[in-house]
């Protein structure tokens, strides 16, 4: 009998042990299914502001960004200003022009040190802008005034900015060929239904026609995923104003000044942006708290993911992979929402796997399950490896981390690799190469 209950004993806190540490385990798993045929993919990346292209041309065609949105720096018609936005236009980006930037200094300020809005006196911003269809015309995108909500970048009443909303469509549409130009808004400075609900409302009493909803969201990756919901909410208030004609969403800004450097915020944003299939999100830029007098909108530093003299910190890295996923995307689906992952053939052929863990934990165990691989060439010969993409903030990483290298090891069409101990929120990266 005592023997019987010493077994009993036994098996219970076996089982005991063994639920607990099934519940304190943390483990994952991502599946990659190769008969699903991988696709092009339009990319959601871009950026803020900019000194001059020229320079940037051999990371504009590594990175491959879809949008490009400025003005501060073109504020007066100058070739420079034609010139710049053929490079954009010649390398596949949309360009964004913000009205505003263009307009403030001439007219905003100047007059007694008074806001002279163009809801009390319209003219001289419809001139401004009857002069800029005039010299773009269709290249561009136009955004008519940055974060309206602000007092610091508006000051009047929100009737009176979109009254200068109309204004500005008004001489859009007006001018040649304006039917087919392409106008945002309204640039608030982050995600506000109630805002958005007033703005479309005004627009479609106004007889306003819309192409795209935007708002900007600057924040940190809890607000990234976030934007998923926010959209989808966007989503269904458009559904009250089918008149407007809105063809979709972009975000204009996006990461916040605190995460400007990490490159798991970034691409938690392209992630959910792509989830939410929009246009795509402008990455911000910012003062550098770690160097007085440092703004990546005015260094070309393609808004801080380049040091100020062109050296690579760690979010180019993550955009570099971002902009290799394009041509070749695989369905790449994981087991705990709080994983994040896209994988892609590169351009030679190589298996490429973005991994971000957003939890709070680190996980024990990831494993990449490949399937139904079709070509036994593709993985037979080859080793993995994987790296870590650091947060190393504002100091420039020549390269992302080594952590493991190991060969593959094909089970039929498939096979699985186990990695270990993905610590809490951070980047990886995984490529199964001849190198």
């Amino acid at each position: 009998m005592e023997n019987k209950f010493i077994i009993f004993l036994i098996l219970f806190f076996s089982n005991v042990l063994m639920v607990f540490c099934q519940k304190t385990s943390n483990n994952a798993e991502i599946i990659v299914d190769l008969s699903i045929k991988n696709k092009k993919v339009e990319s959601v990346a871009g950026f803020l502001h900019f000194n001059e292209l020229e320079p940037l041309q051999k990371n504009i065609s590594e990175l491959k960004p879809k949008y490009w949105r400025f003005g501060a720096k073109l504020k007066e018609y100058t070739p420079k200003r034609k010139t710049q936005i053929e490079i954009l236009v010649k390398n596949n980006i949309v360009p964004i022009i913000v009205i505003s930037d263009i307009y403030d200094e001439e007219h905003w300020y100047k007059e007694k040190g008074g806001w002279i809005r163009p809801s009390d006196n319209g003219a001289p911003f419809t001139k401004l802008i009857n002069d800029l269809y005039k010299e773009l015309g269709n290249k561009v995108v136009f955004d008519v005034w940055n974060e309206p909500n602000l007092k610091e970048v508006w000051g009047g009443t929100r009737e009176e900015y979109f009254k200068t909303f109309k204004v500005a469509h008004d001489a859009l549409r007006n001018s040649p060929d304006g039917k087919n130009a392409q106008i945002t808004g309204p640039s608030i400075s982050s995600y506000d239904k109630e805002y958005i609900d007033a703005f479309l409302n005004y627009c479609s009493k106004n007889n306003l026609r819309l192409d795209v909803l935007n708002w900007h969201d600057l924040g940190n990756q809890n607000d990234a995923v976030k934007l998923q919901d926010n959209i989808k909410e966007a989503k269904e208030l458009l559904k009250k104003y089918p008149n407007l004609g809105v063809k979709n969403i972009y975000i204009p800004e996006i990461v916040g000044l605190a995460e400007q450097f990490n490159p798991l915020t970034a691409f938690t944003y392209l992630n959910s942006l792509e989830k939410s299939k929009v246009y795509g999100g402008c990455k911000a830029c910012w003062d550098n708290p770690d160097k007085e007098g440092e703004n990546s909108c005015w260094n070309n530093s393609m808004d801080g993911i380049l040091t100020p003299d062109g050296k690579p910190r760690a979010s180019w890295w993550l955009y570099k992979y971002y902009a290799d996923s394009l041509g070749k995307r695989l369905v790449s689906k994981t087991s705990k929402k709080e994983l994040i992952s896209i994988s892609y053939f590169n351009m030679n052929d190589d298996f490429c796997t973005l991994i971000g863990n957003l939890g709070d934990k680190n996980y024990n165990t990831v494993s990449l399950s490949i399937k139904n691989i079709f070509d036994s060439k593709l993985f037979k010969n080859k080793a993995l490896k994987l790296y870590e993409v650091p947060n190393t903030g504002s100091s420039y990483l020549e390269k992302p981390i080594l952590l493991l290298k190991n060969n593959i090891v094909l089970n039929k069409s498939s096979t699985t690799i186990v990695l270990k101990k993905l610590k809490a929120k951070t980047l990886y990266y995984v490529i199964i190469s001849n190198n």
